[in-house]
């Protein structure tokens, strides 16, 4: 967003600016973090996510059980994926 070509979300950032706390910059940014956050796959999602709960500590089962809830309250329109789907997303 930070070429000299106005962009359809320029009056976001400057309403963002105006009606927050935020310098033009940081609204800039924080518009491309929600792009960047909601431009995800599902497929991407199910990677990240699983990887993340790993860390975690979490097995397996309890992480792909957690991954099934948490893509029906998504902003895409995920498949309902099975375990094994979703198992073959994250190992191939």
């Amino acid at each position: 967003m930070n070429n000299a070509e106005p962009t359809d979300l320029d009056d976001l950032v400057e309403y963002l600016a105006r009606t927050t706390r935020l310098e033009r910059g940081q609204a800039e940014r924080l518009v491309d973090e929600v792009l960047s956050f909601l431009g995800e796959l599902p497929e991407q999602f199910v990677r990240r996510r699983h990887l993340e709960l790993q860390r975690q500590g979490l097995s397996n089962a309890l992480i792909f059980a957690r991954l099934d809830q948490e893509l029906s309250r998504r902003r895409f329109a995920a498949p309902a994926y099975s375990r094994r789907q979703l198992r073959r997303i994250v190992y191939g």
